[in-house]
């Protein structure tokens, strides 16, 4: 009895030490590549369990089949205007020919060297092109990161093809300023937006200037022709009540003139008036002269 257990303990412990030794496991997004003392054997890209010798027979190298992002350490560059920048850059990329990659970086720690090495090299030459104006800027227009995400992709992209990867896309993540840049970048910041603010003002007021002078034109248009048209209809009011006087004049000439007289007493006359008169004066003939 006791045998049966030390025999199924040792059937188990070989079959342990076989499913070690002589299986592979590959997972799902993975890809295998099965090497013989540095050569290769199989590729194996499908998810299972397969069979392989034990080492030192056959040595297994696995690499991630899905889409990776590298961070490489922030580093600092010299803009055109010499202006220091920290940049903080990313690399998605996918791992596309398994053997090339093996041949030529060997692992991911030698593939992120290499990322690193191009990317500080690329990054420095672009940047040394442009000026800190076209990074940082309050003007969305005039920032150009676009433009140099795409030349990083497409010169990483080139340089890449003969490792085995596909670079997806090359960006630049975040700007970081050194302490001594810092303030110098806020002056200009406060500068660029105080020439705008003056800017806005000063067309402001040319815009209300226009307006004012605009209105004062259609005002004294207004006035012009208010006092044409006042004018049209007092002289016409001027003719009728000429003509009416005429020809009431013409009707009673001695009535015409009395009630005149009236009228010029009235207005001379009121009851703080005192006049000293002659009686010859003409004023007194309507009173003392009487009604005919």
């Amino acid at each position: 009895m006791k045998k049966k257990y030390i025999a199924a303990s040792a059937a188990v412990f070989v079959l342990i030490l076989f499913y070690s030794m002589c299986t592979l496991v590959v997972n799902q997004g993975e890809t295998a590549i099965l090497m013989s003392f540095g050569k290769l054997v199989r590729t194996i890209t499908k998810p299972g369990i397969y069979l392989r010798f034990p080492y030192p027979f056959n040595n297994v190298e696995k690499i991630g089949a899905r889409l990776n992002i590298y961070l490489p350490t922030p580093s600092e560059f010299l803009t055109q205007d010499k202006k220091n920048l920290i940049l903080e850059t990313a690399i998605c990329y996918k791992i596309t020919d398994p053997v090339v990659f093996i041949k030529t970086v060997r692992n991911k720690n030698g593939l992120e060297v290499r990322l690193t090495d191009l990317i500080s090299s690329h990054t420095g030459l672009l940047l040394g092109q442009i000026e800190l104006s076209e990074l940082v800027n309050t003007d969305p227009e005039k920032v150009k990161f676009e433009d140099i995400n795409r030349k990083l992709t497409d010169e990483i992209k080139k340089d890449c093809f003969d490792l085995g990867i596909d670079v997806k896309k090359v960006f630049i993540k975040r700007i970081m300023l050194p302490e001594d840049n810092r303030f110098a970048v806020f002056e200009r910041m406060r500068a660029e937006r105080n020439r705008i603010a003056i800017k806005y003002i000063a067309e402001g007021e040319e815009k209300a200037q226009q307006i004012k002078s605009e209105a004062d034109r259609t005002s004294r248009v207004l006035i012009a022709e208010a006092k044409k048209k006042a004018t049209v209809i007092k002289g016409q009011a001027e003719a009728k009540a000429m003509k009416i006087y005429g020809k009431s004049y013409s009707k009673n000439e001695y009535l015409y003139n009395f009630i005149r007289s009236l009228e010029a007493y009235e207005k001379i006359f009121n009851d703080q008036t005192v006049i000293v008169l002659d009686e010859n004066s003409p004023i007194l003939k309507t009173f003392f002269s009487g009604a005919k």
